[in-house]
């Protein structure tokens, strides 16, 4: 019985790729673009006219990233490379899940896939040397992890922890010190 069930099961999930694999279809992508999306033989192949940024494109071609985010979408979460923490904490805050999903999209495609990358974890001046060292890298941990669990191989990702040393911002008030808990991505060699 048993047998049959998964026979059924796996008959009409060929039926279906079979079927996903026959379709074209043409979507409007944000600012009016269009973009012709071609399935067949397994892989998903995007055309966009009018986007010029070929690591938007490589983000749109992986099909990792939700279709309803337009080019300029996409390319404003490409530009975002801080991510701040909460105080004395390594937990990456929800809202930079999304810009780490268009990286890893971005750094998994054939576009991205030759690049390396630093991740500068970086704290506030409350606490001492030593301890904001190692606050900073399980901070700039944290992203590479999730960018490993995003399909990143964890030898492009080079992890550097300034501690203190560097602030964005110099005052001593709680507005600066929010500003100064972070991870910054980089691209190697700059």
């Amino acid at each position: 019985m048993k047998f049959a069930t998964l026979a059924k099961g796996i008959a009409t999930g060929l039926a279906v790729v079979w079927l996903a694999g026959c379709a074209t279809s043409t979507q409007t992508a944000g600012g009016g673009e269009e973009a012709t999306t071609k399935v067949g033989q397994g892989e998903t192949v995007v055309e966009a006219s009018g986007i010029t940024d070929p690591a938007v494109q490589a983000v749109i071609a992986s099909g990792k990233i939700d279709s309803s985010k337009s080019p300029e979408q996409i390319a404003a979460l490409l530009e975002q490379n801080v991510y701040h923490f909460g105080f004395d904490s390594d937990k990456l805050k929800p809202g930079a899940l999304e810009s780490l999903d268009v990286h890893a999209a971005y750094l998994t495609s054939p576009a991205g896939r030759a690049e390396n990358l630093v991740i500068e974890g970086n704290t506030d001046e409350r606490g001492t040397r030593t301890y904001n060292l190692a606050l900073g890298e399980r901070r700039a941990k944290a992203v590479k992890n999730y960018l490993v669990l995003k399909g990143v191989a964890p030898a492009r990702i080079e992890l550097v922890s300034y501690g203190l040393e560097k602030p964005v911002d110099p005052a001593h008030t709680e507005a600066a010190w929010a500003k100064n808990r972070r991870a910054v991505i980089v691209p190697a060699g700059k």
